[in-house]
């Protein structure tokens, strides 16, 4: 349980900076901004600044993927861990029934054995 956690926690900041980062994106993007900026000088650093802005949020989602992807295989690995521990201890459980059956099969032919005998 306690790798689960930190992984919760890691996935809200991602999404807690990454809705930050698309709502700064937004904003600049909004219809009408352009005319805003009457100076040439000042419409191309905000193309500009556009731009790179789109690069880091595009770079953002595909590490935020990434890392999201991440956890999920490392969950995976935990999962076949279990997987694996359950099936070894239904297999113990198997062997200890045809144990049992075993024992009980003995025992009934030792009686007919007795009874005869006797």
């Amino acid at each position: 349980m306690s790798e689960i956690a930190p992984n919760i926690d890691n996935k809200k900041a991602l999404d807690e900076f990454f809705k930050t980062i698309s709502k700064i994106n937004t904003e600049l993007n909004k219809p009408g901004i352009d005319s805003k900026f009457t100076v040439p000088e000042h419409q191309e650093k905000l193309k500009e600044y556009r731009l790179r802005l789109k690069k880091c949020v595009d770079t953002d989602r595909n590490k935020i993927a990434a890392d999201l992807v991440n956890q999920l295989e490392q969950n995976e690995k935990g999962f076949e861990d279990g997987i694996k521990a359950i099936n070894q201890e239904i297999q113990e459980i198997n062997d200890t029934v045809d144990f049992l059956d075993i024992l009980g099969r003995t025992i009934n032919t030792i009686e007919k054995i007795v009874h005869v005998v006797i």
